[in-house]
């Protein structure tokens, strides 16, 4: 059994990127353990880049809503990133999580493997691509194992992903990881 973290990084709640995670989810709790933090409920302001972490353990000089993504951080093992493409990358909100996670750095990761849940709008192939290049990117960098990516193209409007096949991949993606 797996302790995994979901992070849904769109401002909307219940939209095509959230029923994405949610169907990842439906097939990962068969045999895991699942914690999921929707950021559009947080108050997540951008890193500063003052340092005070990396001289202060890993806490943060803000005080909001990012410290209980840091110790959900510490205490699971896989993290999935799910977001709706925005403008070729990450939503505002997971990207400002992201940068923030910097903090975690100064006490260590406990993260070992990710997975990205992408949806765009466009169905153009270069739109996700380059998302799915910007978390290779970073998994890379921070020595993460990539276990998958799920990316959902054509999706413009809020309920588009419902009875598509592209639910039933993040399930199986899912119920894949033990």
């Amino acid at each position: 059994m797996k302790k995994i973290l979901i992070l849904c990084g769109s401002g909307r709640r219940h939209g095509n990127s959230e029923k994405l995670a949610d169907a990842f989810i439906k097939g990962a709790a068969l045999h895991n353990e699942i914690t999921k933090i929707t950021l559009a409920d947080k108050k997540i302001a951008p890193c500063c880049n003052c340092n005070y972490c990396q001289n202060h353990n890993g806490e943060c000089a803000i005080h909001d809503d990012m410290q209980e993504i840091i110790t959900s951080l510490q205490n699971n093992e896989i993290l999935v990133l799910c977001s709706p493409v925005y403008y070729l990358g990450f939503s505002a909100q997971l990207k400002t999580v992201i940068d923030r996670t910097y903090a975690e750095s100064a006490i260590g990761r406990k993260i070992q493997s990710t997975i990205l849940l992408s949806v765009a709008g466009k169905k153009d192939a270069f739109v996700s691509d380059c998302m799915s290049n910007s978390y290779q990117q970073l998994s890379d960098y921070l020595g993460f194992q990539n276990l998958g990516i799920i990316s959902a193209k054509g999706f413009e409007n809020p309920n588009d992903i419902e009875s598509s096949q592209i639910l039933i991949n993040a399930y199986e993606l899912g119920k894949s990881i033990m």
